[in-house]
């Protein structure tokens, strides 16, 4: 698949994952409003969000299965139905069971795309382009988060909460055109489904998120909470590793090239999610400001993090993980710090331009991580990491807001226990919680740093290894048997060598067999164009040389010695140089052959043909396998 095709698939698809960061975020700047209709509490309130990361993220363990089963076409039009469905049950909910269901039905639609995505990029792209394709994916997501705080507050504040489902309504009708129009079919594989995995999932998400969210209110309850959910995670991994059929194969985490990886992806991820919920808080609890403003604030920020991620897709594919990600990492831990020695001065302009640095450290570590952990992965292997790289994501989005605002909850209950005013205790909670977020960031710095340079290692090591053991690209196809002749020689003979082989061109040596030249077909036409322009080839000239009407010019270069004519400088490639160096030479130099040498003499010719003919060999036998 490419060209178009290929273009206007990814699209759809960066489409479903920009709605599934906006469906996320849908309800941020609604809660207050729902909290007042339906006369609940926060607890209660916040489980419309909670609730919806819970289901979403099974879906996601579920893909690794799903996408092997289910064709593409299916599975994009069931969640595209889910989320169409869910978004209408909630634009005409009358009551908060009904608000909350249709949430839930809203996740399993939307926990459908991001892993789609990812799995689709890593089935139709060139793994040279994967850090762009994913960054470009990462992109689409984070556009998710920056524009719904901004489009759901204007909602909000003009038509009332229930008119934020009016924008996924719109955007997945649109959404499944397309789709209809673009999205084919790839191939499946043999799947399948362990239940009792899936329920330990859910129980294991229920009791992490519940745990987080009451260890500030309720101590006891929430550390009960907390040893349930560790115990389900235990069993769990002990039933994937003995099941026939996992829900999530965990045979990417063996590797010290993957399992790494994840980690920084999910406290990466931890910290984008916690300042889409921390920095409003503060903005409007500390600073004063509205939400709407406050989601103004954030959007540039957000934006900036779109364009890092996009940019750093691209260093990754040229230049891997270092010094990026350890670069990201430090951008996110120096944001926090400047957050938490601010807060107390309640300064907007300093809180827009750290918020910054750790949106853009986020961009930079981000995609960059998934794509250090995904690259290394053999293709049997691809939809498990790709699981995995999700789950990460829904486990972060679950317990870094609940980690983070439970921190910020009990320091500001404690600040306002000791007499604080509200806007200063607000503030205080604010810079525990970025303090801690910051600590996190740093230790991931110095963790990347050890896992980069360690990653760079392998692969100069790998590169080393495949030299020592197999010929270059060169050597393998080189005629090690080159014509040559002397510069001596006369034109005559080396026009009876060009024929007699049915070659065009051949290296001039001098007596120690080190190249001086080159002569071709080109040289000695240019030679007789003045004469013989219509002559146009060698073959044609030796014709012309057994006619008795031959005029003198031509019976003068037969006598000359070949290097009076021949092209003095050399172009010539080393024995050790790449196949893509090779490609690169002839290209520019627009040459069909070049000489390949080794301490200073030639040892074999390389031409155009041979190159050509080995890249379409090797794209056949791989459209084969």
């Amino acid at each position: 698949m490419q060209g178009k095709q290929l273009t206007m698939l990814l699209g759809v698809l960066y489409g479903g994952a920009f709605l599934v960061g906006f469906n996320e975020n849908l309800m941020n700047m609604g809660l207050i409003a729902i909290m007042d209709e339906f006369a609940i509490g926060s607890v209660t309130a916040q489980w419309l969000v909670t609730g919806f990361m819970i289901a979403s993220t099974i879906i996601v363990m579920c893909m690794a299965f799903l996408y092997r089963r289910i064709k593409l076409r299916t599975l994009f039009f069931a969640a595209s139905a889910l989320t169409l469905v869910g978004s209408v049950l909630g634009l005409f909910s009358t009551n908060f069971g009904m608000l909350l269901i249709a949430r839930i039905i809203q996740a399993v639609g939307s926990g459908v795309f991001i892993p789609l995505m990812m799995n689709t990029i890593l089935a139709v792209t060139p793994k040279n382009k994967l850090g762009t394709y994913l960054s470009l994916g990462g992109c689409t997501i984070t556009f998710g988060p920056a524009f719904a705080p901004v489009v759901c507050g204007a909602l909000v504040t003009n038509l009332g909460w229930r008119s934020i489902f009016l924008a996924p309504i719109l955007g997945m009708t649109l959404l499944g055109v397309l789709g209809f129009i673009y999205v084919k079919d790839l191939e499946n594989s043999e799947a399948h489904l362990d239940a009792p995995s899936v329920a330990l999932s859910g129980v294991t998400l229920f009791a992490l998120s519940f745990g987080l969210a009451e260890i500030a209110i309720d101590t006891v309850l929430g550390a009960v909470s907390l040893i349930i959910a560790v115990a389900a995670v235990g069993v769990f991994v002990a039933r994937q590793l003995a099941c026939q059929y996992p829900l999530i194969e965990l045979s990417p985490m063996h590797r010290v090239s993957f399992w790494p990886a994840a980690i920084f992806a999910l406290v990466s991820l931890m910290s984008t999610f916690s300042m889409s919920v921390l920095l409003p808080l503060y903005l409007e609890g500390a600073c004063g400001i509205t939400a709407f403003v406050a989601g103004v604030v954030m959007l540039i920020p957000v934006l900036c993090n779109a364009a890092s991620t996009l940019m750093s897709g691209r260093i990754m594919d040229k230049r891997g993980g270092w010094p990026l990600i350890p670069l990201g990492f430090a951008s996110i831990a120096v944001g926090f710090t400047l957050m938490a020695i601010f807060a107390s001065t309640y300064s907007i302009v300093v809180m827009f331009f750290a918020s910054a640095l750790v949106f853009i450290g986020v961009g930079m570590s981000l995609a960059p991580s998934q794509t250090a952990g995904l690259r290394t992965l053999p293709p049997r292997e691809n939809p498990f990491g790709v699981a995995l790289m999700t789950t990460f994501t829904q486990i972060a989005a679950c317990a870094g807001p609940s980690l983070y605002i439970g921190l910020m909850s009990s320091s500001e209950n404690a600040a306002l226990n000791s007499g604080a005013l509200e806007t200063a205790a607000v503030a205080q909670g604010f810079a525990v919680a970025v303090c801690f977020a910051a600590a996190l960031a740093l230790v991931s710095a110095i963790g990347a740093i050890v896992f980069c340079r360690a990653a760079l290692k392998r692969s100069k090591a790998a590169s080393k290894h495949v030299q020592a053991q197999q010929p270059t690209g060169i050597a393998l196809l080189m005629e090690k048997t080159p014509f040559v002749v002397k510069g001596t020689m006369p034109v005559g003979e080396v026009m009876h060598e060009l024929v007699n082989r049915k070659v065009s061109g051949m290296p001039v040596v001098n007596d120690g067999g080190v190249p001086i030249g080159f002569i071709s077909d080109g040289d000695i036409m240019r030679y007789l164009s003045e004469c013989h322009p219509a002559i146009t080839s060698s073959y044609s000239l030796m014709e012309a040389a057994n006619s008795q009407t031959f005029d003198e010019k031509l019976k003068e270069l037969v006598a000359l010695p070949v290097s009076h004519i021949a092209t003095e400088r050399v172009v010539s490639i080393p024995q050790d140089a790449t196949l893509q160096e090779a490609c690169t030479l002839l290209a520019r130099h627009k040459l069909k052959k070049v000489p390949v040498v080794q301490n200073g003499a030639i040892i074999g010719i390389l031409s155009r043909s041979d190159v050509i003919r080995y890249a379409m060999n090797n794209a056949l036998a791989g459209i084969e396998e």
